[in-house]
């Protein structure tokens, strides 16, 4: 598996909107190798808010052809340039090494 982080720091007041842009199905639903999408708002912050968006692919290659299509490049392109509100970001990629998944027990007279 593969995940894509995208840590967006903007001014206070902005993080609810900014989330809601992910809200809905988009391009990247339909794309090989996508496996989730999730949006975190880091808590405790002050003076700023924080979102990480985090995308898991099946592999690299699913990560590399989302960024290389037509639909990244319209989902992402700004008018206007960075919107004034977004303080900075960071991206980070992540191969995933160890997977741990829960055990189920049955339970007695089931």
């Amino acid at each position: 598996m593969y995940i894509v982080t995208n840590t967006v720091k903007v001014k206070e007041g902005f993080a609810d909107g900014f989330i809601e842009r992910f809200n809905r199905i988009g391009k990247i639903e339909e794309k090989a190798g996508f496996i989730g999408l999730e949006v975190l708002l880091t808590a405790g912050t002050t003076d700023y808010e924080e979102i990480t968006i985090v995308t898991r692919w099946e592999n690299k290659a699913g990560f590399l052809g989302w960024v290389g299509s037509e639909e990244f490049k319209e989902s992402h392109a700004h008018r206007g340039g960075v919107p004034e509100f977004i303080i900075e970001n960071k991206t980070t990629k992540y191969e995933v090494k160890v997977q741990r998944k829960p055990i189920i027990k049955e339970v007695a007279g089931s």
